[in-house]
């Protein structure tokens, strides 16, 4: 048995936006290359045994469908627990009271680490806490902690873009318009 080791909300999101397929595709970005674990974990990552590039796609993935579970407002529990089944992790209560968890021998301390983080945050915060970002050509993952709990986009460069389409959007739309009402103008004159 080894010790699960614990991973922060933000690492989650960190591995899972980089391997998974589906946010890479939604930003064009597949022909990219991916980073080694480390530059994506930093030092958590040498505490995993090494993954295959289809493997860290593969756990990713299957951590991302929590993601669009809770973001189309479907039940969390069933893509959760099928990452939990299949990292198998095992909680053991320490004499102190404390809670930590361990995979077996075949056992998958990844995607155990993954699975525990986003089982935490679900039972702490709830699954309508996590999300897809709603930005121009992004579908990255991402956890509400704020207090109002409304937030639609993975960070403030996709909230930005945002601002500035609809933005421009308007300044279009207004444009638009006067158009319009010149040209109205300009043919009831000629009648």
């Amino acid at each position: 048995m080894s010790v699960v080791p614990r991973m922060e909300m933000d690492q989650v999101l960190d591995l899972v936006n980089h391997y998974a397929p589906r946010p890479r595709a939604a930003a064009q970005d597949e022909s990219k290359g991916y980073r080694e674990l480390g530059a994506v974990l930093g030092d958590l990552a040498s505490t995993f045994p090494a993954s295959s590039e289809g493997a860290l796609h593969a756990a990713a993935e299957d951590a991302y469908q929590v993601f669009l579970d809770a973001h189309t407002g479907h039940d969390v529990a069933p893509a959760l627990n099928a990452l939990l089944a299949a990292a198998r992790p095992t909680p053991r209560l320490g004499p102190d009271g404390a809670v930590t968890w361990e995979v077996g021998d075949d056992g998958d301390p990844l995607r155990a680490a993954l699975a525990v983080a986003l089982l935490d945050w679900v039972h702490a915060r709830g699954a309508d806490r996590l999300g897809l970002c709603e930005g121009i050509r992004c579908a990255d993952a991402f956890a509400d902690s704020s207090a109002a709990g409304q937030r639609k986009y993975c960070g403030t460069v996709c909230l930005n873009r945002h601002k500035v389409a609809a933005y421009r959007r308007r300044a279009a739309e207004k444009k638009h318009d006067e158009n319009e009402k010149k040209q109205d103008r300009g043919v009831g004159e000629k009648s």
